[in-house]
């Protein structure tokens, strides 16, 4: 089982996601690893300006994921994604 830690202020974020080798978004969350923590912040939360700040400061880093699929394994993960488009 994995920690979540919330940050509400961007500015911590960016501190810890700069750390990070990248930052994954999944609207309406950034996640960025640091060592064992899985810290998030919330973007629905801020403010629009403190949003394009943090977009702009890690636009090297950020990965968007469209959809989470858990699996056990490569052929688990293949036969349940078989026939959908990825």
């Amino acid at each position: 089982m994995q920690e979540f830690l919330k940050v509400e202020d961007p500015e911590t974020f960016r501190t810890v996601a700069e750390q990070s080798p990248l930052v994954i978004r999944r609207d309406p969350y950034l996640f960025a690893q640091y060592f064992a923590g899985m810290f998030f912040i919330n973007l629905a939360e801020l403010r629009q300006e403190e949003v394009k700040k943090l977009f702009r400061t890690l636009r090297n880093k950020i990965v968007m994921v469209k959809k989470i699929v858990k699996a056990s394994s490569i052929s688990d993960f293949l036969n349940r994604t078989e026939g959908s488009v990825m």
